[in-house]
């Protein structure tokens, strides 16, 4: 007559999956004499090329108008005659027939102004090569004084040709640099001299010049380009500080490995002796001036930022730690990232804000799963450099990285806690297991707080909804689990049996309130696992109500016998008392013992099992029997 009452089961819900560290593999290596990135540049190029070759829409040109006149020259009224025919051929369509007119007025005036600017139209509307011979025509034109009209209208002219010419110049060259690199320089070199306004020409020419070598003539390519253009500047500006910065690095190596040092005088002075041919710019003045910045300040570290703007910082920081970072960068390539992390770490310090070096320290400590606060930090320095392809996609690895550091933790400790009960419960386990579920619960804020992705954002909430289910189940389950260590508890004082009525009738008490127990908190439960659970201790606790039921009936029949067979052993046996006893008090002794055997019959019932029924039966009929 016991139960145990331990197969509490907690419900299947879907379960809460940790987050998966995102993958960054690093590729990015950016040098002053490494042109990668401009491989890049030269890709996009060639794509932004093609899509505007196959997206022109002619301009609409005004035609000629015969208010243009040319004050310097006076050839006549034949010569007037034939410009005046020009024009209007040229304004009606008849291209061919106005550049005839125009080449024999040329003959006698090759420096009209209007008629030069008359023939490059007519080849222009005749398009195929004759476009490239009108930009050549107006390319002088750009540079004399012209009246103010026609000067507008050779800016139009040169502007459209520019527009339709320069992409097939650009797919020209990216289809043949890499086949035939002299040819392509050369091409690319002669279209410049008729459009020095366009920046990708002098970005492209620079680059090559740069790839075979010749650094010096690369750099003033890549100077009068920057001065000159008037559309995509800020490739070819970019590509002249670098290639500027590529030359000055080892001719201020012995002032920068100085300055590494800590000895800023001896940089000053170091600067102060370099060949004045090199002396002369910006980024060497810049030094010196953060170098008398930093000798006037107390030493700190990291070191401060130069008072510059964000462009000629970086110039400054790529010459002081440029040589630096390719060598972490190689390092991290070649599996030595413990040896770039100390490096990047020293360097860093003396450029806190070079973007390209935040990189490599970023990339370095998400490699070596260090830091990711740190590496977060610097990796959202390094985005500002719209030149670091992979910056973005490292920023937005390490934010995964970041909530995957906090969230994964508590999803474990919340899987490790249910696995605890997976071999069963108790009240002292439920107990536990409440205790580190409810120290869960408290860091879900700290858990929200750190999501920073719709992934992270949704394990939090997963883990928020299984906290809670699983301590209202935890809640329903101890409440349960209570009323099967008090049912244990019980029976427990039937394991040596019921010897008695009063000890029955007080186990049927115990069993009667718990049933009263059961049936509140069945009330309050609601449907699920629970309700099942306590609808199984309520049958149990039923069973064993009706079995205390039969036992005491059991017993009271056998008291009944005890108590008759006692009276007939004094009377009848061997050793029954010599002088009889009064019949009358024989006789009353068994009417009670009938009495008492007929009211357990009446009231007993369904206790009964068959052979105290029986045994009872035989009892009651003895008795009558001999009270006859």
């Amino acid at each position: 007559m016991t139960g145990t009452g331990r197969d509490n089961a907690f419900q299947e819900i879907r379960p809460v999956q940790a987050l998966r560290t995102p993958t960054f593999e690093f590729t990015e290596v950016r040098g002053h004499g490494d042109l990668a990135e401009h491989d890049r540049r030269l890709e996009e190029l060639a794509r932004d090329a093609a899509a505007a070759a196959a997206s022109q829409t002619a301009l609409v040109l005004a035609p000629p108008v015969a208010t243009l006149t040319e004050m310097s020259l006076d050839l006549g009224p034949d010569g007037e005659e034939l410009l005046e025919d020009a024009r209007a051929n040229a304004g009606a369509g008849e291209y061919q027939l106005a550049l005839d007119q125009l080449a024999e007025y040329l003959q006698s005036a090759p420096d009209h102004q209007e008629a030069r600017y008359l023939r490059a139209y007519c080849l222009f509307q005749l398009g195929g090569p004759d476009q490239v011979k009108a930009l050549r025509i107006l390319r002088p034109l750009r540079d004399e004084r012209v009246e103010a009209e026609l000067r507008e209208r050779i800016r139009d002219l040169r502007g459209e040709l520019r527009r339709r010419l320069t992409p097939l110049e650009v797919t020209a060259y990216t289809e043949t640099v890499r086949t035939d690199p002299a040819g392509a320089l050369a091409r690319v070199e002669a279209f410049l001299e008729l459009a020095p306004e366009e920046g990708t020409l002098s970005y492209l020419l620079g680059v090559g010049q740069a790839r075979d070598g010749d650094l010096e003539l690369a750099l003033d390519t890549a100077t009068r380009g920057a001065a000159e253009a008037d559309v995509d500047q800020e490739p070819v500006r970019a590509l002249a500080r670098r290639l500027l910065l590529a030359q000055l690095a080892p001719v201020a190596a012995p002032a920068v490995s100085e300055f590494k040092a800590g000895n800023l005088h001896r940089a000053r002075h170091a600067l102060l002796g370099m060949d004045p041919r090199w002396r002369r710019n910006t980024v060497l003045d810049d030094f010196d001036a953060f170098l008398a910045l930093l000798i006037e300040l107390p030493r700190q570290i990291p070191l401060p930022a130069p008072k510059l703007p964000p462009d000629r910082t970086e110039d400054l920081y790529s010459l002081i730690a440029e040589t630096d970072g390719q060598q972490a960068a190689l390092l991290m390539q070649t599996g030595r990232a413990e040896q770039a992390e100390r490096l990047l770490a020293h360097v860093l310090s003396l450029v806190p804000r070079f973007p390209w070096l935040n990189f490599l320290y970023a990339a370095c400590l998400y490699r070596l799963g260090r830091d990711p606060d740190r590496a977060a930090e610097c990796a959202e320095t390094a985005v500002r450099d719209p030149g670091l392809a992979q910056a973005a996609e490292l920023l937005e690895a390490i934010r995964g990285w970041q909530e995957a550091t906090v969230i994964n933790p508590a999803v474990k400790e919340y899987v490790d806690a249910m696995e605890s009960v997976r071999d069963g419960v108790s009240v002292d386990r439920l107990a536990t297991l409440r205790h580190r579920l409810s120290a869960l619960e408290r860091r879900l804020p700290v858990l929200k707080a750190a999501a920073r992705s719709e992934q992270g954002v949704q394990v939090v909430q997963e883990l928020k909804t299984a906290i809670a289910q699983r301590l209202r189940e935890v809640a329903d389950a101890m409440v349960v689990g209570g009323l099967y260590e008090k049912y244990d508890r019980v029976m427990s004082t039937a394991k040596g049996g019921v010897s008695d009525a009063q000890a029955a009738d007080r186990l049927a008490g115990s069993l009667d309130g718990l049933t009263q127990e059961i049936k509140t908190t069945r009330k309050n439960a609601g449907k699920g696992s629970t309700s099942s659970q306590l609808d199984d201790l309520a049958k149990l606790v039923s069973d064993r109500r009706a079995e205390v039921s039969r036992v005491k009936t059991s017993v009271q029949v056998s008291d009944l016998v005890r108590r008759f067979n006692q009276l007939a052993e004094q009377h009848s046996g061997p050793n029954s008392p010599s002088r009889p006893r009064d019949p009358y008090v024989v006789r009353g002794q068994l009417s009670g013992i009938l009495g008492d055997a007929q009211q357990l019959r009446r009231n007993a019932k369904g206790s009964f099992d068959a052979r105290d029924r029986k045994l009872l039966d035989e009892l009651i009929g003895t008795i009558s029997r001999t009270l006859r």
